[in-house]
């Protein structure tokens, strides 16, 4: 099964993306693990919950489209699909989990070994969320997909229990200097948009599949700021639209099965 997913979250200062608990300070996750002798029992949860997000951050960081991205939207991307598990009360199998891969995990800080292998995140996976032994939400980077250069990515994610797969659209708001997870297809809601839609292809359905995105018009200053969306082409009636924000959607040109397109506002080449 697959869908798409409607998040939305804003990232307001790095003060209140890294202001959250103790270890929410640390940037890096090398500088975290060489503290890990100072970690208290009570803040072990914690601490290496921490540690998880930063390592996966910095694994997707190494993919050479995402290299101009900030680490701390990485991180906070992380986050959001991947949240904190709590495991206050766990059984004998997850305490017993937990310890082993605390011992693993333990050698490696000692060691200074802090390459970031399927070992060292398998024993981070184990100890984050015990009752299961691993995340089950999987980000893969290799099928990350850049949209629209430096500003807008679909990342697919697959749980591995399941085997559900959910696409996230990451948006990296440029002016405000901050970034959304985004729903890329209009909502229900937008009476306006699906008036419009219905107005002219009244049976479209949207494509599961991730489309296709362009800029507007640099030399337009009335169309420079939209994001111009056309959905996957499956041979059938399709539709192209546009946004400025990810919120509202406006239908630019249609085209019925084997016609031309036809523009609802203006037609673009």
């Amino acid at each position: 099964m697959r869908r798409t997913v409607t998040i939305f979250f804003a990232l307001l200062s790095i003060n209140f993306a890294f202001g959250q608990g103790k270890f929410g300070k640390y940037l890096n996750s090398k500088k975290l693990a060489l503290t890990y002798k100072t970690v208290k029992d009570n803040e072990k949860e914690n601490y290496y919950q921490q540690y998880y997000w930063l390592a996966k951050a910095e694994q997707l960081k190494t993919y050479p489209h995402l290299k101009d991205v900030k680490p701390v939207v990485l991180y906070e991307f992380v986050k959001k699909v991947n949240p904190q598990n709590p495991t206050k009360k766990l059984d004998a199998r997850g305490k017993e989990l937990r310890e082993t891969a605390e011992l693993s995990l333990n050698q490696y800080f000692k060691n200074k070994n802090f390459e970031n292998n399927a070992v060292l995140m398998y024993n981070l996976e184990t100890y984050v969320d015990p009752s299961q032994g691993e995340y089950f939400t999987k980000v893969d980077p290799e099928k990350i997909k850049e949209l629209v250069p430096k500003e807008l990515f679909a990342f697919n994610s697959l749980n591995r229990k399941t085997q559900e797969e959910v696409t996230y659209y990451l948006w990296i708001d440029k002016k405000k200097d901050d970034f959304n997870i985004v729903d890329i297809i209009p909502k229900e809601d937008d009476k306006k948009f699906y008036a419009s839609l219905k107005q002219y292809l009244p049976n479209y359905k949207f494509s599961k599949y991730v489309p296709s995105v362009k800029k507007g018009n640099k030399t337009d200053k009335t169309d420079v700021d939209f994001y111009y969306i056309m959905p996957f082409e499956q041979n059938t009636d399709n539709i192209e639209y546009k946004t400025t924000d990810f919120k509202t959607f406006i239908l630019s040109q249609y085209r019925k099965a084997g016609d031309e397109w036809k523009g609802v506002e203006k037609t673009r080449k």
